[in-house]
């Protein structure tokens, strides 16, 4: 299925935003343009945000269904609320990961952090709960060497004149982190999701539609969109090909995985950008695995500090 790539370029022909694409087992970086440039990434904060939360309830034998009220602060924050909740509200904590990730939902991803902020904070002695959720954001961005990326909330948004910058390679670390995580994996596969909440004790019910227009495009079987003035429309991609076998002996065959991670950040075309791009690492990582699967440099591998 081919696709024009009509990008921007920069003087050495390259497309002049910064992208990255991964082999998600390996760590090859297969291409990259600016892969280290600090930028905002909007939404894809959203992608650290549900992070921090599952780890929190997997290490504390926590409660999806447990319900959450949304706080008076998601009244002024502004940005996409596909599902108009308003504070005193009551979702899930299940329901919120599903729209924060699936339909970039933004008060959810403040509730999520006023949430578990408010558990956190008794942990590590401060009274602010979103201090200490994004905190937490920045603790698992450095556990992973994230060292490029700065969070100030949990949803991307350039919000009171604060927003948070990451790089490509960096976001790449983060989702090959997420997935690690089966609950994720599953989450950002979806096209729909039928969710609810309670208001006044009355429940309301939608369905949202995941904003990846790439899923089942491509072998994307994953990802996260992010949009905000400053930084433009991102994208994060994962993608899969059947596994292959190759001959190591006449008796033992070596599989070889086949996943991409694919990062493009500030795209005028954030969709056919990753398209191209996908179809351009899987003829790198073929051609990688003909090779013998030889690293000459370090920095050839993506390292992640988790």
């Amino acid at each position: 299925m081919a696709m024009l790539l009509l990008v921007p370029m920069n003087s050495s022909g390259q497309a002049a935003n910064p992208f990255i694409v991964v082999d998600a087992n390996h760590k090859k970086v297969l291409l990259e343009n600016e892969g280290d440039r600090k930028v905002p990434v909007a939404s894809l904060t959203k992608v650290a945000t549900a992070l921090v939360a599952l780890d929190w309830i997997y290490a504390r034998n926590g409660d999806k269904n447990a319900e959450m009220i949304v706080p008076p602060s998601a009244a002024t924050i502004g940005g996409a609320n596909p599902l108009g909740m308003q504070p005193g509200d009551r979702i899930t904590v299940r329901d919120a990961v599903y729209a924060a990730l699936m339909a970039s939902d933004n008060v959810s991803a403040e509730t999520l952090a006023i949430h578990f902020g408010q558990q956190m904070q008794r942990s590590i002695g401060t009274n602010n709960p979103m201090e200490a959720f994004v905190n937490q954001m920045n603790a698992l961005a450095h556990e992973l060497g994230m060292n490029r990326t700065k969070f100030v909330n949990p949803h991307g948004l350039d919000h009171q004149s604060r927003y948070g910058t990451s790089t490509a390679r960096d976001m790449a670390r983060l989702m090959i982190y997420g997935l690690r995580n089966p609950s994720f994996n599953f989450i950002v596969a979806q096209n729909t999701r039928d969710i609810s909440y309670l208001r006044g004790g009355q429940p309301m019910g939608f369905t949202i539609k995941n904003t990846n227009q790439l899923l089942g495009k491509y072998g994307v079987d994953g990802g996260k969109t992010g949009s905000t003035r400053r930084a433009g429309d991102c994208l994060i991609a994962t993608s899969r090909k059947p596994d292959r076998f190759v001959p190591v002996n006449t008796n033992q065959k070596q599989r070889i995985p086949y996943r991409l991670v694919t990062v493009v950040l500030g795209s005028p075309d954030r969709f056919g950008q990753t398209a191209g791009l996908i179809q351009q690492g899987w003829a790198a990582y073929d051609g990688w695995v003909a090779s013998g699967m030889r690293v000459s440099d370090p920095n050839e591998i993506l390292s992640i500090g988790n």
